[in-house]
């Protein structure tokens, strides 16, 4: 069986690539990038860390059906990959808008890879992409034995999600009237997706529901945790014999799910976000949806979304009781973050010494007792009151900002809704983006090979 592989740039990479490729002269230029990688059991993802422009003074012949590079322009970039084991991609530009590989591309490729792959000396997967002058992108994967397959799906996260794959079929009767309002395109794109969801309690539950019922075609469901009697006002599709028999929460959602029977796939992950499992799991998804409460939690997933190039949603609820029986505020939100532009720290959406403070908690809980008592940090919430009404408007405002950003039909561009600007924080995120499946995963400690088998 040939295994898929897809390719991940930020929105940076891709607006680089379009200046260099497109400098208006109507001739070809070429570019490589460097990409860190996640396999899975069907599946190589192909993470764009770096992109390394060929200066058009590096190229004896540039025509508007051809480009030629002088070979020692690759050298750096070829002992990067062979030092770090990492993939490399070549993009060209096809200023005509020619949408196939060229014969002449054929060519380029069939002598260029297996210089690549003895540099490497690894298995691959490489790949070849061609950009068109709106920024539209198709590519192939280039293997072992010199033999080309096309790429599944290219994703750039950006202010919109680009994602550039083959999508058709017949569209079921239950998705038609979603067709009506976001177009067939959309609708063929959502049965195409895997979605990761952290957090299956009150807002996570609505938000798979949402999913299931748009038609998507995967969920990765992450929660640690079972089904108390104190759920049962919020968690949708739980009922008492699920609280007395504590069944995990993403078992008795996958089973909801399956029972709604729309022909959605559901993998329900029973662990904390801060395990090997859920991490390489997530990292096969196309985006992530975290609906969690703690800091550390978000920050992880941020941290997850910048390591394999994932668009991370993110709706949070906040419900503050007085005390006397009361309610000082309500407050719903969602967040989108740009893997390598935006974090949830950067936004203030959570905070340093509170994330710290938690994962001290789950990391080394005596030290946490210890410091905690001698007020060196502050106490991390066990508890919270939550109700099932603003769980569900968080819920279905995240989902819509989602759908926004896949088939932007706003009145006004997405730039306006999620900002780029510079924010604190982004520095470290930025410099992690696209390693992929490093050791120890996410450069966490507790995530290493050895840690898990502790």
């Amino acid at each position: 069986m040939t295994r898929r592989v897809e390719l991940r740039m930020a929105s940076a990479h891709h607006r680089q690539l379009k200046k260099h490729l497109f400098p208006g002269d109507m001739k070809e230029a070429v570019a490589f990038a460097v990409c860190g990688r996640h396999r899975s059991r069907e599946l190589d993802v192909l993470l764009v860390q770096e992109v390394h422009e060929i200066p058009y003074s590096d190229c004896p012949i540039r025509e508007a059906n051809r480009v030629t590079w002088r070979t020692d322009a690759l050298e750096p970039l070829l002992h990067k990959a062979a030092q770090e084991r990492l993939a490399v991609v070549k993009f060209h530009s096809h200023p005509t808008g020619f949408r196939e590989f060229s014969d002449t591309d054929d060519r380029s490729d069939r002598d260029l890879f297996p210089s690549v792959y003895g540099w490497v000396d690894d298995e691959g997967p490489h790949a070849s992409v061609v950009v068109l002058p709106g920024g539209e992108m198709f590519g192939r994967r280039i293997d072992l034995h010199n033999r080309f397959d096309p790429l599944g799906k290219i994703m750039v996260p950006g202010d919109d999600l680009l994602i550039y794959s083959s999508i058709g079929g017949e569209l079921p009767a239950h998705a038609q009237r979603h067709a009506q309002l976001f177009g067939t395109a959309t609708t063929h794109l959502l049965r195409s997706l895997t979605i990761g969801v952290v957090g299956c309690s009150g807002t996570g539950g609505f938000v798979i529901e949402m999913l299931a019922r748009l038609g998507v075609r995967k969920l990765v469901l992450v929660d640690p945790d079972c089904v108390e009697y104190r759920n049962l006002n919020r968690i949708i599709g739980t009922t008492s014999r699920d609280a007395a028999l504590r069944r995990p929460k993403v078992e008795v959602l996958a089973e909801h799910v399956a029972r709604i029977g729309l022909g959605t796939e559901v993998d329900a992950i029973a662990t904390t976000l801060s395990s090997r499992a859920a991490v390489l799991a997530l990292a096969g998804c196309d985006l992530v949806v975290g609906s969690m409460d703690s800091h550390d939690g978000r920050r992880t997933l941020n941290r997850l979304a910048s390591f394999y190039v994932l668009p991370y949603f993110d709706c949070g609820v906040g419900l503050e009781a007085d005390g006397h029986g009361g309610v000082e505020q309500v407050c719903a939100a969602s967040h989108y973050f740009q893997p390598g532009e935006s974090t949830a720290l950067g936004r203030g959406v959570i905070r340093q010494d509170r994330a710290n403070a938690e994962a001290m908690a789950r990391v080394d809980p005596a030290m946490y007792a210890k410091l905690r008592a001698q007020k060196y940090i502050e106490g991390v919430d066990e508890d919270r009151p939550a109700v099932i009404s603003v769980n569900a408007l968080a819920a279905s405002l995240v989902v819509n900002e989602m759908l926004a950003r896949l088939h932007p039909f706003r009145d006004d561009s997405n730039q306006r809704f999620a900002s780029v600007e510079p924010e604190t924080g982004t520095a470290p995120l930025r410099r992690a983006l696209g390693r992929g499946d490093i050791e120890p995963l996410l450069d966490m400690p507790e995530l290493s090979s050895e840690a898990e088998r502790e």
